[in-house]
């Protein structure tokens, strides 16, 4: 079975198991190339069988747990490790992102990202599966501080930098 064969098969199977544990969801598909590293870095992923994870987490109010990446804030984000379950992943990044806990209610939407090299046509075309998640924050997790602030609860203890967004802020407009 060739890597294109193979990665096909292990996004069916990890979406297959996130039919069985959250219903029917949403599932798009877009296919983009890139450098020599990153498709290395793809396939290497899909062998690993590692799932990208996106986290829409909410406050009582409704916003947007932002967290800091390298001077940007987006929603937390990361990636599986081992045979973790998806959702498992999402809460972890969660919270080692924001330094906050939270709880997994659905996966909104699935993507199936086929991944050329852009350095070699002749490449097969490898695929990934990035799954967003909705999430509630655990109503412990905060210490009762204003929503607009910037670092709360747990999230101080770990010095993450978090703030709340409103839903439709253009900083989590691009995963919506």
């Amino acid at each position: 079975m060739d890597v294109a064969e193979r990665s096909r098969a292990r996004v069916q199977e990890r979406l297959a198991r996130l039919e069985q544990e959250f219903g029917s969801t949403a599932v798009d598909q877009t296919t983009f190339s890139v450098g020599e590293g990153a498709y290395r870095n793809a396939v290497e992923h899909s062998r690993e069988g590692r799932v990208d994870v996106h986290a829409f987490v909410h406050n009582e109010s409704g916003d947007v747990l932002l967290s800091e990446d390298d001077g940007s804030w987006t929603i937390p984000q990361g990636q599986t490790e081992d045979a973790e379950r998806p959702a498992h992943a999402a809460e972890r990044v969660v919270s080692d992102a924001a330094g906050v806990e939270c709880t997994i209610r659905d996966a909104v939407r699935a993507t199936i990202c086929g991944v050329r090299n852009g350095d070699d046509g002749d490449a097969e075309t490898v695929y990934r599966l990035s799954v967003v998640f909705d999430a509630e924050i655990d109503s412990d997790a905060l210490d009762g501080s204003d929503a607009d602030t910037e670092t709360t609860g747990a999230a101080a203890a770990s010095d993450a930098a978090i703030r709340w967004d409103e839903a439709e802020g253009a900083a989590v407009a691009e995963f919506v």
